[in-house]
């Protein structure tokens, strides 16, 4: 019974091992994910300021275009006023008012242009930090696909030999009875179902043990059943 105990035992530690390279494995993209999101993250942030970029622009050639006509009417009123083709006071006079306020109308538009330019750059600035983010996102995003990758078919081929091991083990037990108890256990349970005793206290459910169990614990060197939990005990000397 002493070899028996030892190759469920064994089982027992397989089976942790297995359990545990699934919950790696499971795990292992979750960094992969979290990359991707900021990635898509700072692509988004990207994307947004392009667009708000290419809407200055607009604004900008709007307002170009309206100092150039500025421009063109005040040199086209300064030909009338310096051409000799307006002779009246008043005319010249009115024409120099004129030319005085589109003045101030293109020197307000310069300032705003100015503005402008300045935002354009700032804007320019932000764009090109986002593209070197998104960048080096990128690269460490395939760099953790790789290693992920790599670590799942590791993974993968430890399991596949673990499960291998697994079944060399089983066939080496000859009492179905708790191995189908265990399987059950293992399937509801989850952990480790066969657990060392040093007294009268189930380890799994904290419960008083009746005498007879923790008797033939104690004497028989064998494995016995809990009565309230249903766990499999084992006597540790």
């Amino acid at each position: 019974m002493i070899e028996q105990i030892d190759i469920f035992l064994e089982l027992q530690q397989i089976d942790d091992n297995i359990d545990e390279a699934e919950r790696n494995k499971k795990t292992l993209p979750l960094k992969m994910k979290k990359i991707y999101k900021e990635n898509l993250e700072v692509k988004n942030k990207l994307n947004l300021k392009t667009e708000e970029f290419k809407t200055l622009q607009v604004k900008m050639k709007r307002v170009e275009l309206d100092l150039k006509e500025k421009s063109n009417k005040i040199e086209k009123h300064q030909e009338d006023l310096f051409g000799g083709k307006v002779s009246d006071i008043k005319e010249l006079k009115q024409l120099q008012k004129v030319i005085g306020k589109y003045k101030e109308e293109k020197d307000q538009i310069e300032e705003d242009l100015l503005v402008f330019m300045e935002e354009s750059e700032n804007f320019q600035k932000i764009i090109i930090g986002f593209q070197e983010a998104l960048k080096d996102k990128e690269e460490k995003y395939e760099k953790c696909k790789e290693e992920t990758n790599a670590n799942i078919t590791k993974t993968v081929n430890m399991v596949n030999s673990l499960n291998n091991k697994r079944k060399k083990i089983i066939e080496k037990i000859n009492d179905i009875r708790f191995l189908k108890q265990y399987e059950l256990l293992r399937r509801d349970k989850g952990g480790d179902v066969i657990l060392l005793v040093d007294n009268a206290i189930c380890p799994g459910c904290f419960l008083d043990l009746p005498s007879d169990v923790v008797y033939h614990l104690k004497t028989d060197s064998s494995m016995v059943i809990c009565p309230n939990c249903s766990r499999i005990l084992i006597w540790r000397e």
